[in-house]
């Protein structure tokens, strides 16, 4: 499965100033102490554009920033290049998913450890179980982005102890932020009849935000992808006619064309994109993860109550 090409972004942190050569003092006159020098931000690696929204919102200028897979860019299907296993062994934290999202970052890890801590966001987090396999995309409930951030603030407190206070007061700001966005998408899916709730993505990463919210989400066999599993996308085109279902999406422009042809198929229109594993560029509608919940909610709940 492409799901698209793969960027890495550093985020740009506040650089030292160039330190000027001052002119030598004149004969006689007597010499300034050297001056010291700005001392570097220690360096924090996020895996992907979620997570490193998450440190950012936490951490703010006090580091600078490598998110490895930037916007738009697919977890899945990564090609290292080498400045990431450079940025990797200089990391004073590393901070990853888990749930067997990244294994090529765990190859990385091997390859080039870093100097740091590395800390998996999703420990602690009970897992859903599709399949057999662990559903990695917890951090679409709003709860479990809230256990995220708890982990994150507690290793960047713990990598910069000069700093932690105003560390933790920034992770419960933010952790009260997370806590009323769920509040928020609680009240908007409450307008729904609860025979409405169901959506069909062309993803299956909504699960844990399914869950959460007392919704249903479908999602297109895995095999579709490589135009396999025409007896399951019938099966999936016949639920979808008779269940009355009318919220259908694509999650990017790599399963647009196998939701538009569920859609014809059904007789129901796409109703845009959802963002599930990535955020959007700047300008886009989920540039932050908080864009992000309500961008989704905004159009699954026009779409499901429409």
């Amino acid at each position: 499965m492409n799901r698209g090409s793969r960027r890495g972004v550093l985020a740009q942190g506040l650089g030292a100033g160039l330190a000027l050569a001052a002119a030598p003092p004149a004969q006689g006159q007597p010499q300034a102490p050297p001056q010291a020098q700005a001392q570097p931000r220690p360096l924090v690696v996020a895996a992907f554009s979620i997570l490193g929204d998450f440190v950012a919102q936490v951490a703010g200028p006090a580091v600078t920033l490598r998110v490895l897979l930037g916007p738009e860019a697919d977890p899945h299907e990564v090609s290292p290049r080498p400045s990431d296993a450079v940025a990797l062994r200089q990391a004073a934290l590393v901070v990853r998913n888990g749930l067997g999202l990244e294994p090529w970052l765990d190859r990385l890890l091997r390859a080039a450890p870093p100097r740091g801590r590395v800390l998996t966001a999703s420990d602690g987090w009970p897992a859903l179980i599709a399949n057999g396999v662990a559903d990695p995309h917890a951090w679409l409930d709003p709860a479990a982005a809230r256990h995220y951030v708890r982990g994150i603030g507690a290793a960047l407190a713990a990598a910069l102890p000069a700093q932690a206070a105003p560390l933790q007061a920034a992770t419960a700001a933010y952790l009260t932020r997370l806590e009323a966005l769920e509040a928020w998408v609680l009240a908007q899916v409450a307008g729904v009849a609860p025979e409405r709730r169901v959506f069909v993505t062309g993803h299956p990463g909504f699960a844990y935000f399914a869950a959460r919210f007392g919704l249903r989400a479908l999602a297109t066999p895995p095999q579709a992808w490589g135009g396999q599993g025409a007896g399951q996308l019938a099966a999936l085109v016949n639920q979808v006619r008779g269940g009355q279902v009318r919220a259908l999406f694509s999650t990017g422009p790599e399963d647009a064309t196998l939701m538009g042809r569920v859609a014809a198929e059904a007789g129901v229109p796409l109703r845009g994109r959802l963002y599930a594993e990535t955020l959007s560029a700047p300008d886009g509608p989920a540039a932050t993860y908080e864009a992000l919940v309500r961008h989704n909610t905004g159009l699954l709940v026009a779409a499901m109550a429409g």
